[in-house]
This record gives C-alpha cells, structure tokens and sequence, in this order.
C-alpha cells in the first residue's frame, strides 16, 4: 500500500509558515457567489438534501425566515421538502461553519487570509455572540432578532473596522499560553482580539454595543479560528492527498476532506459525541456530530491539545510563529492507530434542546482507512 501511495510532503517541508489574518467582512452573495435560495451546512453532502438532519433543518428554516423566504416554519420546511432551498456542503464553497449554522446569501463571513506567500484564504459565518444563536439548531424566534442586529450593526462597522487585517497568530499565542485548548476554551485569545479592535470601533452606540458583545462571549474568536485552521492546512495541503482538510459532520454522518480534491469526501455514518450535560439530569438525545470545526483539530488544536493526544505524535510540523505543531497525515493515523479526538459542541437531536453540553468526538478507525483507499485510487495511475 505504502509504495504505491505519493511521498509524505509532511516529513520533508519546511516549518508552517501561515499568517492567517481577518481581513473582511463580505455577504456571502459577494464573497462566494452564493445564489438565491441555496443554503450551505457542514459536514458531507446530505444523503437526501431534502431530508437533513433535524438541527440543520431547523436552522435553515430560521434562515430562510430571515431572507424573507418563507413566512412560517411550515412554508420554510415545504421549501426544503421540495427542493426549492437547496441544501449544499459549506466546505464545498471555502466556508466552514460551527454546529448546526447555516450560511444564505446575505449571510456576513468573516473573510481569514493567510498573508504569507502563495496566498490562501477561507471564510466563516461572522459570530454574533452569547445567547441564542443558529448554531445550536433550534425554532427559538430570538435567534431571529440576533441575525437581524448582526447584519444591520455588527457586520457593517466591522467591515469598516478591517481596512487593515488583524493577525489572529498572537491572540491564538496568546490563548495557548494561557492553557486553552483553541476550540472548547477561546476566552483569551477573544480578549486579545478586542483589544486590537478597541481602537477601530466608533464610540456611538454600535461601538459600545460591539464592546458589550465581546466582553460577554468568550467564544467570539472560535469560528474565525476555524477558518484561520483551514487556511494552515490548505499551506500543508497543496495537493497531497496523505494531509486532511476537513473532519466534519453533518448531523447524519462524518466525513474526510482530503487535501488533493476538497470536494471528494470519505464519508461514514455519524455518532454522538461523549460528554459533559449543561444539565446532569438531561436526557434529551445528542445529535450525531455536527459541524465543520474538526478543522481545528486537525490543525493539532482542541482535543489534539490534551496529554494523551499530544503523546501520540501524529503532529508534524512546527509552526514558525505559533508554538505549536500543526497538520495531520492520513498513514500516521492509520499505521499508528493514533486517531485523532474532536472537542465539539452536543446539540440535541430533535432539532429543537438546543446546546446541551460540550463533548469529544472519536472517529472511527475505518473512516481513515477507506480515506487511505480511496487517496490511493486517485493517485495511482490506471
């Protein structure tokens, strides 16, 4: 198997040398060219787009109520029925996009741009705070108040504030040194984006309510770090097939993004994540995992930051300015066993309990080894 599969470019590049740095802020109509009425997930391809899974569809019929598609939840869920809302994988696009979110047209991304030579760039939902939110995929009516104060208040003056790009290196630094993990725990690396922002936002009423938002969520700078991971291992990637861009879920199943095709998913039925309750007395069902931030661990962060993890020794290469090994090769995992771990949120399976707690998701051994298959057939000459 071995000998008919391409050189692991991981064992002999150079050190990462990534800058990744927020940029922009652009709807996605503009940024991706995202049609009408077509709404991107993450994870793999639906088996049946008109079918999703439950928090996936109740975020799409949130958002569809919010373009103005549908009046109600039940014109919003005909639309999905009928096919009339297309349904499409976000990575498909260069997004990537947390738990049950879901990104329309109009919807503002946080544009990440890896300023080092040759260039790269992803794109995530712009984060609108603590509260309700799309991601957790519920019907909850207050999350339609939040998209409408993020597109008319936060997005425009963030926009205005990024004429020059924000490195977002140091406040990940920052955050490692304070013993986060980059994906369950942000709270640093959040404090130390605000305060490269405090100076950019105006002091009117938009400013202090940017402020207040800030200073009240923690997780602000998880989903622009999801598409600032992307951004790394699309620099380790280019073209080898061994490096993985994607470990995502869709709510239904979990799949592998390989780094020569990143449209060609390896793909196994999905499993709930183990973990901690909000409430220990909670028997809602978690819903199978869901999200595109396996990026993040993948890029050797979140559950790859824990002891056992770490021992592994599936991280490759040192990153120049981070203070951490990033990248993971697909034959490591397979040959040593040394799967990788996804620190990701639990949401319930009903599409309506919303966050119920935080957990680890452990793929399965089988989905590399048919990641390594199926890079094997695209590499060998027929």
């Amino acid at each position: 198997m071995d000998r008919s599969f391409p050189a692991n470019a991981l064992t002999t590049d150079p050190p990462v040398c990534a800058r990744p740095a927020w940029v922009g802020v652009t709807r996605a109509a503009e940024a991706v060219r995202l049609p009408l009425k077509v709404v991107l997930h993450a994870g793999p391809p639906f088996r049946d787009a008109t079918r999703p899974s439950p928090p996936v569809l109740s975020s799409t019929v949130l958002a569809c109520r919010h373009e103005g598609w549908a009046d109600t939840d039940a014109e919003a869920e005909a639309l999905v029925a009928s096919g009339d809302v297309i349904l499409a994988p976000a990575q498909h696009f260069g997004v990537v996009t947390p738990l049950a979110e879901v990104v329309t047209s109009s919807t503002p991304l946080t544009r990440i741009a890896d300023l080092a030579e040759p260039p790269g760039a992803a794109w995530a939902p712009l984060p609108s705070g603590n509260g309700p939110q799309l991601r957790f995929g519920t019907r909850n009516e207050a999350v339609l108040d939040r998209l409408a104060w993020r597109d008319r208040v936060l997005a425009p003056t963030l926009e205005a504030a990024l004429r020059d790009p924000i490195d977002l290196i140091e406040p990940a630094r920052v955050a490692l040194a304070a013993g986060e993990d980059l994906h369950w725990t942000t709270t640093a690396a959040t404090a130390s984006l605000a305060q490269k922002l405090e100076s950019r936002l105006p002091r009117d009423g938009a400013g202090q309510e940017i402020r207040a938002m800030l200073a009240a969520s923690p997780l602000f700078f998880l989903t622009l770090w999801m598409a600032a991971c992307r951004t790394m291992l699309l620099a380790l990637a280019e073209g080898t097939p061994s490096v993985l861009l994607g470990l995502a879920g869709n709510g239904e199943d979990v799949g592998l993004l390989p780094g020569d095709d990143p449209m060609a998913w390896t793909v196994v039925p999905g499993a709930a994540p183990d973990g901690t309750r909000l409430d220990p007395a909670g028997t809602a069902p978690v819903s199978p995992m869901i999200g595109d931030s396996g990026v993040i661990d993948l890029a050797g962060f979140g559950g790859q930051r824990e002891p056992e993890a770490r021992a592994s020794r599936w991280l490759e290469l040192p990153h120049v300015r981070l203070g951490a090994s990033v990248g993971l090769d697909l034959r490591t995992v397979v040959h040593n066993n040394a799967l990788p771990r996804v620190h990701i949120g639990m949401i319930g399976a009903d599409g309506r309990a919303g966050l119920l707690g935080r957990g680890t998701y452990r793929p399965p051994l089988s989905l590399f080894r048919t990641a390594m298959t199926d890079a094997i057939a695209r590499t060998t000459p027929m």
